[in-house]
């Protein structure tokens, strides 16, 4: 009789819980929901500045490697977690932005599995507008075997009769077919070429994020800031994709932080854009986790491949098996494991290993453990 008991009061709370978060949704009448390979947390924060600019009271979270709050004040804080991200996450947020009276939400896809995009879209936001940034290749072990598996599993967040905008040419009629049976109209971020994907696409690597942005707000009907999308700094609590130079006696070390870019296409953009305006010898740094196996396998094919690097080092989990990956494909050239230590001995460590008076060092691969730690140390160092 006790668990009777226990039952029916947690299905009357659970219940309760739904309805209370239904009306929470429904007074706030924008919502936005981002999702997408690479730029979620870019457009996230973009969008947001947008709207508040408008005058729009807007709540706004990314949840990249540093979740974020964006206060319609402008104010941001960090959001604190007690052990590992749950999308449950969302349902908060959303009584959060309710209780600030917040007339819009802008809030970045927090899951991955296919079945929890579709209920964090479903069951928590219920997206008024629905952005998909691009199909990239990343995620595999769950998203999809492939770039159709991982389009498939974006769609989940299209939402239900309203309005999807996407960055992504050669996919566009892949989700506009996915938005018709949800009776939603999907629109291209105008200046991305045409849904077949022939026309070329813009070399800057915020210039997507940017072209997307203005799209949304196009069809909300504010207006977007030309200076938007054109910071020097990251969009998302981490460095952004620029060149920093940092002065270390007789040497000076040019660093390109590309830890965030977790594939290779996203990768090849910020190298093409970044490492012609650098000094020689280029050093590719590339950081591996212990849960992302695919991805190691993928970046070291890329740099077996690649010919324009002087030197790899190896950094994180998985070093042996990275440089047998690349050895195996290429048996020539230096490709150092570096021991995982403090950021101020990596640094130190790669100074010795470089003997030049001016280099670069291209940081690939993954942003969590020591690319994280690199990255705010050079930031740091970097001379303004």
């Amino acid at each position: 009789m006790l668990y009777i008991v226990l039952f029916l009061i947690m299905g009357s709370f659970l219940i309760v819980e739904k309805i209370l978060h239904e009306r929470r949704v429904k007074r706030i009448p924008i919502r936005i929901h981002v999702n997408g390979t690479r730029g979620k947390s870019s457009v996230t924060r973009l969008l947001a500045a947008a709207l508040r600019e408008n005058g729009i009271r807007t709540f706004a979270k990314t949840t990249g490697t540093t979740p974020w709050l964006m206060y319609p004040d402008g104010r941001e804080e960090i959001l604190s977690r007690r052990g590992p991200s749950r999308i449950q996450e969302q349902i908060r947020f959303i009584k959060k932005a309710a209780q600030m009276n917040s007339q819009a939400v802008v809030v970045e896809c927090m899951a991955i599995d296919p079945q929890l995009q579709l209920a964090c879209e479903t069951q928590m936001i219920r997206s008024t507008l629905g952005v998909i940034t691009n199909v990239r290749p990343d995620h595999f072990e769950v998203m999809g075997k492939n770039l159709d598996g991982i389009a498939e599993s974006l769609s989940r967040t299209i939402p239900h009769n309203g309005t999807l905008v996407t960055g992504d040419p050669p996919y566009f009629n892949f989700f506009e077919s996915r938005a018709v049976k949800q009776n939603t109209k999907a629109f291209l971020a105008r200046g991305l070429g045409q849904a077949n994907g022939k026309n070329s696409r813009p070399h800057f690597i915020f210039h997507d994020n940017f072209l997307i942005v203005a799209e949304v707000c196009t069809h909300l009907g504010v207006n977007l800031s030309p200076t938007h999308g054109l910071l020097p700094d990251g969009l998302d609590g981490q460095t952004s994709p620029g060149v920093f130079r940092i002065k270390n006696g007789e040497q000076t070390l040019y660093f390109i932080d590309a830890f965030s870019a977790n594939d290779i296409a996203s990768t090849k953009i910020i190298q093409q854009m970044s490492l012609e305006h650098c000094p020689k010898p280029y050093v590719a740094l590339f950081n591996n986790r212990a849960d992302r196996p695919l991805r190691m396998v993928s970046f070291a094919t890329f740099l077996a491949q690649e010919s324009i690097y002087d030197y790899i080092l190896l950094v994180g989990d998985l070093r042996r098996m990275a440089q047998k990956c690349i050895r195996r494909s290429s048996p020539k050239g230096p490709i150092m494991i570096l021991r995982n230590q403090e950021p101020e001995e990596i640094l130190s460590i790669i100074y010795q290993k470089i003997p030049f008076p001016e280099f670069t060092v291209i940081g690939i691969g993954n942003y969590k453990g020591i690319g994280e730690g690199l990255s705010r140390l050079l930031l740091e160092r970097r001379e303004k």
